[in-house]
């Protein structure tokens, strides 16, 4: 018999922390909705869902820029019609850009319009519904460039500052309601991004994506009493 946990919706779910946290979400018992702008990457992911040996439900396959609000605040009300609740946000997607001041103003315009507004009006959705339900609980991947500025590394800094900041916010206003919100903010994590933002460290000295599902499944197996505001995940080879 199939486990039915909720409905989990993860955005940038076709590579990455958000694919791994989507497919261990979805072995563990819980519908994912997979949200992304690549069709190709989301169907692989959808298609080694479908093959796990683990009883699983079908996912859900949108397609969407995060940044088109409107399709992607209708996507969203859909399903919540249609399957009843959204018990889990993973707010995964992101883009990466290097340096502080390097860039044209219309580029640092556009990072900030996928990695904090983008994060603003899916939140918004999300949490009006959650708010009716008065239970949910929020992942929002930030990062360790949330907790410290690193030279040369303003621009993709600035953003998760920024996302961390609301996400924080949230954290208080929405405990007393049910709904719990965590910030995750990982270094280095072994994922495409990371190595086409050239980080200097072998694959084996990073953070893993399992890493990051295993610390979801962490928090989401604690007693409802308890919120955690944020974890920090450093690797060994950073700590001083």
């Amino acid at each position: 018999m199939e486990k039915n946990r909720g409905l989990a919706i993860v955005t940038g779910a076709s590579q990455g922390i958000g694919a791994t946290i989507a497919k261990g979400l979805a072995n563990d018992g819980y519908r994912v909705v997979l949200i992304a702008r690549n069709r190709q990457n989301l169907d692989k992911v959808y298609d080694e869902i479908i093959e796990s040996d683990d009883n699983t439900f079908e996912p859900v396959v949108l397609p969407l820029d995060i940044t088109d609000y409107t399709k992607l605040d209708n996507a969203i009300r859909d399903i919540s019609q249609k399957y009843g609740t959204i018990d889990i946000l993973i707010n995964s997607a992101a883009l990466f850009v290097d340096g502080s001041l390097n860039e044209p103003v219309d580029n640092f315009r556009k990072i900030i319009e996928t990695n904090v507004i983008a994060q603003y009006a899916i939140l918004k959705t999300v949490t009006e519904i959650m708010r009716i339900q008065r239970n949910g609980y929020i992942f929002n991947i930030a990062s360790r460039a949330a907790k410290y500025g690193f030279p040369g590394g303003g621009i993709y800094g600035s953003t998760k500052f920024a996302f961390a900041g609301l996400a924080e916010s949230l954290y208080r206003e929405l405990a007393p309601l049910g709904i719990r919100v965590t910030s995750l903010c990982p270094g280095w994590v072994n994922t495409e991004m990371a190595k086409s933002a050239g980080t200097p460290l072998k694959d084996e000295e990073m953070i893993q994506p399992d890493d990051l599902l295993n610390t979801v499944r962490y928090l989401l197996n604690l007693s409802e009493n308890v919120c955690i505001k944020e974890i920090v995940l450093e690797m060994k080879k950073s700590i001083i």
